[in-house]
């Protein structure tokens, strides 16, 4: 996984310091000793160099230290963690997973204390791959020489991972894990032309995670090119909307390239839900009253009962159980398009609902707002089968929605 230079703050565990020292003469920290701020910073600078060398062992209980004697320090804590990550591929099952846990507090405790940078979100997500440490690991092929590819990684021996990951690849052709992180370790090698191949690879393997992509696209950052970025951020959040990951990684994009995502203007009205008597009870905006289409928007708050009683059964046979659909809200909300239409309503007499829902319904993107931008539990399960066969859809849906350049003053 991707652990290392982190777009906006340049942490540096890509680089290796030009002099070639390696700092083993330095006497270990002694655990309690209370120490005043320059030697605090003195202390600091050792075990930077260290970590900027990726001699993280020899950097771990320099760190230990100064997260002791600063323990508020997010940049501590996010280095110590670093450090225990390359601690767990030299530990047994059982010590590593102790280290696992406390790598993943420290993290937790720093985003808590509003670090969000790229490479906490990077490690955090480091942590819940199959391959993050000795426990858990899935059984396939090429898990062996996964393993062996991460201990490599870790200690900064990124051409014997590299080489350790293509054969992983080989022996299971089907283990997304080792194109991503074959990609991965050409982008540690600034080889981004190499690291695309590679995410290009993980993705023919599984077009719908998001991890890939989000990799390609910061691997074009950094190779200067901001607009192809943009579609691969763009398909990372096609490949899975509902993860916040995805998201993340295109609002970065947005800032650093003076965008910001925004969905269109749409306030829909509350759908009715019956009481335990069974009764219905209809909560309407005040201000739609007396409007050409209040009768439109009471019809759709009303309209779950309606599914709930025949609808839904005649759109999903296979279903038991009721679920609010992408079907039904497409239908409700072209109910209420209809009678836009058909009333002629002069465009300066819509509110920004309906003109945005208009709007949709020209360019045919109505259920891509509903699923990318409006979905509840219900409407999410129609996802998959809907991004099968409307992937290029959902991507101009983002590109000309969502996405939008700040104009210059």
């Amino acid at each position: 996984m991707r652990l290392g230079l982190s777009r906006g703050l340049r942490l540096g565990v890509l680089m290796v310091a030009a002099t070639g020292v390696v700092l083993f003469a330095q006497t270990p920290a002694v655990p309690g000793a209370t120490k005043n701020d320059a030697e605090v910073q003195k202390e600091g600078m050792q075990a930077e160099a260290l970590y900027q060398q990726q001699n993280y062992l020899a950097a771990l209980p320099l760190f230990e230290d100064l997260h002791q004697q600063r323990p508020e320090s997010n940049v501590f804590r996010e280095r110590l963690a670093m450090c225990l990550l390359a601690k767990m591929s030299t530990e047994a099952p059982s010590d590593a997973t102790l280290t696992r846990e406390r790598a993943k507090k420290l993290l937790l405790e720093a985003k808590a204390a509003g670090d969000n940078s790229d490479l906490l979100q990077i490690m955090l997500e480091r942590l819940s791959t199959p391959f993050a440490g000795a426990a858990g690991i899935q059984k396939s092929p090429g898990a062996e020489l996964m393993l062996k590819g991460e201990k490599a990684f870790s200690n900064g021996k990124l051409k014997k991972a590299l080489e350790l990951y293509k054969k992983a690849l080989e022996a299971d052709p089907k283990l997304y894990e080792a194109a991503l992180f074959a990609g991965n370790t050409e982008f540690k090698r600034k080889n981004y032309d190499e690291a695309c191949g590679w995410f290009a690879k993980a993705i023919a393997i599984n077009p719908d995670r998001e991890t890939a992509y989000r990799y390609w696209g910061d691997t074009l950052v950094h190779s200067g090119k901001q607009k192809a970025a943009q579609s691969k951020f763009v398909d990372a959040v096609i490949a899975e909307p509902y993860t916040k990951p995805s998201w993340e990684g295109l609002q970065q994009w947005a800032n650093a390239s003076h965008a910001q995502l925004a969905s269109p203007p749409i306030t829909l009205p509350k759908q009715a839900v019956a009481d335990a008597k069974g009764n219905v009870n209809v909560t309407l905006d005040a201000s739609t009253m007396g409007s050409p289409t209040s009768g439109v928007w009471l019809l759709y708050s009303t309209q779950p009962m309606m599914w709930r009683s025949t609808e839904f059964k005649k759109h999903y046979p296979n279903e038991p159980v009721y679920r609010h659909s992408l079907a039904e809200e497409a239908e409700g909300l072209q109910s209420v398009i209809a009678v836009v239409k058909e009333q002629n309503i002069p465009e300066d007499k819509l509110d920004p609902t309906l003109k945005s829902l208009l709007a949709l319904e020209k360019d045919g993107m109505l259920e891509c707002w509903i699923l990318l931008n409006a979905a509840d539990q219900g409407i999410v399960q129609d996802y998959a089968a809907y991004r099968a066969t409307h992937r290029g859809l959902l991507h101009a849906y983002l590109d000309k929605y969502v996405i939008h350049f700040n104009q210059p003053s």
